[in-house]
């Protein structure tokens, strides 16, 4: 009887296209945090080098740095932000242009990516900056050049690299031909 109502199909060619759908999407996903843990962490190479140690002295159990060093302080912070949004960005949009099989999907595999890329962005950079010179001021004798730490005096700054794939991402959800010749029917 064509009036009856027949459960999905779990064999056959709906089954298998539906299944390969889901699949598809998911390996989408996967693509997405991948993509975005990678630059993660190659923007945590580029944040380390291009940011330069400031030299500084110990004196009594403590490092000192010049004007210059107190002013240039800020510059790792400043260097992370810069390069993990602008890092962000450029992969949210590509992710998203290439990868748009489901936008909802993209859009959480873009925050879990960017969050993950942009935590190891901030843990690679420090791991390999040089020690605190503060500390190592404390047992060090006068006179000893030390050069400063890459710190960020951001309590979050790990989320400006989230905050650039998202914008990347709404950037190419709203604007793409596709999806707004979609949009008008």
């Amino acid at each position: 009887m064509p009036d009856q109502l027949t459960a999905p199909a779990t064999h056959g060619p709906a089954a298998r296209t539906r299944r390969t759908g889901v699949l598809a999407v998911a390996l989408e996903a996967l693509a997405v945090v991948t993509a975005l843990v990678v630059a993660g962490l190659v923007a945590g190479v580029i944040w380390y080098q291009l940011w330069t140690p400031v030299p500084g002295v110990v004196q009594d159990g403590r490092w000192f740095t010049d004007e210059e060093g107190l002013r240039s302080a800020v510059s790792g912070t400043v260097l992370y932000v810069l390069v993990a949004v602008l890092t962000g960005f450029l992969v949210g949009a590509l992710t998203a242009y290439v990868f748009d099989r489901a936008e909802l999907v993209t859009l959480a595999a873009t925050l879990v990516g960017a969050a993950l890329g942009g935590w190891l962005m901030l843990r690679l950079g420090l791991e390999w900056s040089p020690a605190d010179p503060e500390t190592l001021a404390r047992t060090a004798a006068d006179g000893t050049e030390l050069d400063s730490a890459l710190v960020v005096d951001l309590p979050h700054a790990w989320l400006a690299l989230p905050g650039g794939a998202l914008v990347g991402t709404a950037v190419v959800f709203l604007v793409t031909t596709k999806r707004a010749a979609a949009a008008r029917g």
